[in-house]
C-alpha cells in the first residue's frame, strides 16, 4: 500500500507541473506526452503508467461511463460532470489495481480536474 500512496503522490506532482504548462499553451501535448519527455524543471512521472482513453466497451456501456463520470465546475462542462476516461494506473496485478481518473482543463479553466482515486472500476476483466 505504501507503494500505492508514493505513486499516487508522485502522479499528482507531475499533473501539477503539466496542468501549469497546459494552461500557459506550453505542454506541446497530452499528459502521456508530456510524462514522455518532460521538461527538465518538471517533475517527472512514468509514461507507462498513463493511459489517455478508455476502451470502448467502457465508453459505450452505459453504466461503466457513469462509474467514470465525475463532479466538476460549471465552468468546466455545463451539466457539472465530466466523463474522466483518462487515468493513472497507480497500481497493478492484483483485484484492487487502483487507478486515478482525471480530466485535463488546462485550456479551459488551467486546470487538471481528479475525479477518482481508488480501486479499479469496473470493465471486462472485473
Amino acid at each position: 500500500m505504501g507503494n500505492w500512496v508514493e505513486t499516487a503522490w508522485d502522479a499528482l506532482l507531475a499533473l501539477q507541473d503539466y496542468a501549469e504548462a497546459s494552461a500557459s499553451g506550453t505542454a506541446g501535448g497530452d499528459f502521456r506526452s508530456w510524462c514522455s519527455r518532460p521538461p527538465n524543471e518538471a517533475y517527472p512521472f512514468s509514461a507507462g503508467k498513463v493511459k489517455m482513453k478508455e476502451s470502448d466497451t467502457v465508453g459505450n456501456r452505459g453504466a461503466w461511463r457513469k462509474e467514470r463520470t465525475f463532479p466538476v465546475p460549471l465552468a468546466v462542462d455545463r451539466s457539472g460532470e465530466v466523463y474522466m476516461e483518462a487515468h493513472i494506473r497507480i497500481g497493478g496485478g492484483n483485484t484492487v489495481s487502483p487507478r486515478l481518473h482525471f480530466y485535463d482543463d488546462g485550456p479551459g479553466t488551467g486546470r487538471v480536474y481528479v475525479g477518482y482515486v481508488g480501486p479499479h472500476l469496473t470493465n471486462t476483466k472485473t
